[in-house]
């Protein structure tokens, strides 16, 4: 049977009895289909290179990510298909129970990767300083420092699989991947090029956190730019 399908009509079985009546309290038996991707405990699976570690990010972006799922904003069949029947309730539920995870920057027992020179240099420097004359702010005037996300909507960076950091850059440019304007990341998308996405992806992949690190606190630090209705610093004209 081919893989996919395999995993489409898992991912199906699993989930059914979700959708049939509300679900309160811990919802680790009812998420099992998640675990085929995201691990058992939000941290990733092996070989998943195309599929992020959800545990401990802020529950403002994943219920904004699910809703993408589900209404279009996000284009991917397996999770769409997925959410289609979710109402906002289920999905909230769900966001709040993997925020509530201990976070995890590393699938466990994964090899430490290696970096070339070149492309972790090209990286930091858009980490940490970006690039004033592009309009490209640093990656940790909004995602934080130490790249652990800001409460209440702004992700984790550290330790996404490298393919998928790719391939999320890659939506934003095409237009797959939208989200409540003004779309911040679409418009940064735009200005990298290539090579830049790549040394990003390959950089942030390799690193983690020796303690699990939670996202910053709302209003910890203001990010340079206007996203979506999230706060932020006003530019002086």
């Amino acid at each position: 049977m081919n893989t996919y399908r395999y995993l489409f009509l898992l991912l199906s079985a699993l989930s059914l009895p979700a959708w049939a009546e509300p679900v309160t309290g811990d919802l680790t038996e009812h998420l099992a289909a998640c675990n085929v991707c995201h691990g058992a405990k939000g941290e990733g699976a092996t070989g998943s290179e195309y599929y992020p570690h959800l545990a401990g990010k802020p529950a403002g972006y994943l219920l904004r990510q699910l809703r993408a799922f589900r209404d279009g904003g996000r284009n991917y069949p397996q999770m769409g298909w997925l959410m289609r029947n979710m109402d906002d309730a289920y999905l909230q539920a769900i966001a709040d129970h993997f925020a509530a995870l201990p976070p995890r920057t590393r699938v466990p027992g994964a090899p430490a990767r290696h970096v070339e020179p070149a492309l972790a240099e090209r990286a930091q420097a858009l980490i940490e300083h970006g690039d004033a004359a592009r309009g490209l702010p640093a990656c940790a005037a909004c995602h934080g420092a130490d790249l652990a996300g800001l409460e209440p909507a702004i992700p984790a960076l550290v330790g996404l699989p490298e393919e998928y950091v790719v391939a999320q850059f890659g939506g934003w440019r095409t237009g797959v991947r939208t989200a409540q304007q003004p779309d911040c990341m679409a418009d940064i998308a735009r200005k990298l090029e290539p090579a830049e996405i790549r040394a990003l992806a390959s950089w942030l992949s390799a690193q983690e956190h020796t303690e699990p690190h939670r996202p910053a606190a709302a209003g910890s630090l203001l990010p340079p730019l206007a996203c979506a209705d999230l706060p932020h610093a006003q530019v002086q004209p």
